[in-house]
C-alpha cells in the first residue's frame, strides 16, 4: 500500500510575491481613490484632501513596483510586469498634471481607466499560468 500525499505548493519567488502584494495594495488604493473622488464630487467634506493624499500613496507604491519588476525581470522574469506598471506610472503622472491644469473630465476619464489597469495588473500577476506549477 503506497500513501499519496498532495503535493506541496509551489514556492513562488520572492521578487513575484512583492509584485503580487505591492500590485493588490496598489489596486485597493486604486478602488479607494475612485469612492474618495466620488465624496468630493458629492459634497463630503473632507475627502478631497484625502484624495489628494491617496494620490501620492499611489505614487509611492507604484514607484515602489517599479523597482521591483525592474529587478523580477532582470532575475529572469517576464518583461510585462515592467511594462504595464510603466504604463501605470505614466498615467498617475499625467492625471496629476490633468488636475493642476483644471482638466477635471480628462482626469476622471484616465482615473476610471488607472483602476482597471491596477485591477488587470493585480489579477494577471495572480493567473495560474503565472504562478509557477508544484512539482
Amino acid at each position: 500500500m503506497t500513501c499519496m500525499s498532495p503535493a506541496a505548493p509551489a514556492r513562488r519567488p520572492p521578487l513575484l510575491l512583492a509584485l503580487q502584494v505591492g500590485a493588490t495594495i496598489l489596486m485597493s488604493l486604486a478602488i479607494a481613490q475612485a469612492g474618495l473622488a466620488a465624496g468630493f464630487l458629492t459634497g463630503t467634506r473632507g475627502a478631497r484632501v484625502v484624495h489628494g493624499i491617496n494620490a501620492y500613496l499611489l505614487i509611492t507604491v507604484t514607484v515602489g513596483l517599479l523597482i521591483v519588476a525592474i529587478l523580477y525581470q532582470r532575475s529572469g522574469g517576464p518583461r510585462w510586469p515592467l511594462l504595464a506598471v510603466g504604463i501605470i506610472a505614466v498615467v498617475e503622472v499625467t492625471q496629476i498634471i490633468l488636475v493642476r491644469t483644471g482638466v477635471t473630465g480628462g482626469h476622471i476619464f484616465l482615473g476610471v481607466l488607472f483602476v482597471v489597469m491596477a485591477t488587470l495588473l493585480t489579477s494577471y500577476l495572480f493567473r495560474p499560468g503565472f504562478i509557477p506549477a508544484s512539482r
